[in-house]
């Protein structure tokens, strides 16, 4: 399935991802991607290869219109809304980057639509070997050492998940962007 993380820092947050793609226990591509940068904000999905690729095309849609119409980035609060409703409908699980009054921030999408707003986040097959590196995170990151931090996560997954890879992409949405 793959897994992907969400890491709020100091100055940013960070989405990461691997790329393994795998069909009833057999991996099919090592170059699917679960990481997608919007520009202004970011996201990540895990589930089916198709429900991904929909859920990335509307969700890129739905933050396309509403820049145009608002003329200005999509914020946290709409985005996770918006990615809560596809997420549901698509059936996959998501985590998504954008910014509040207070900046960068993350937020997790179940595949049932609920919305988590932890300061770190991990779905799929890897998750709770992501989260177990995630936990024991310091306090007070900045964003490089947070983009270190999600990677590590990814590969402590990839170690003990067959379903996570090893290639891992990230997203990074900076303070001072």
């Amino acid at each position: 399935m793959a897994t992907i993380v969400g890491i709020e820092a100091d100055g940013g947050a960070v989405l990461a991802g691997d790329r393994r793609l795998t069909q009833g226990g057999t991996v099919s591509s090592e170059r699917k991607r679960h990481v997608f940068d919007f520009g202004a904000v970011g996201a990540a999905a895990v589930g089916d290869s198709g429900a991904i690729d929909e859920f990335r095309r509307r969700l890129d849609a739905e933050i396309r219109s509403h820049e145009t119409e608002a003329d200005e980035p999509m914020g946290i609060d709409r985005l996770a809304a918006v990615a809560s409703d596809i997420a549901a409908d698509e059936g996959v699980e998501a985590i998504v980057a954008g910014r509040d009054d207070d900046g960068p921030c993350v937020r997790g999408v179940g595949g049932d639509g609920g919305v988590l707003t932890d300061e770190a986040v991990a779905f799929g097959s890897g998750a709770q070997l992501a989260l177990g590196v995630l936990e024991g995170r310091e306090e007070g990151l900045d964003v490089d050492a947070a983009a270190e931090l999600a990677r590590e996560a990814i590969a402590a997954a990839a170690d003990r998940d067959t379903d996570t890879g090893a290639d891992v992409d990230a997203y990074r949405l900076e303070a001072s962007a």
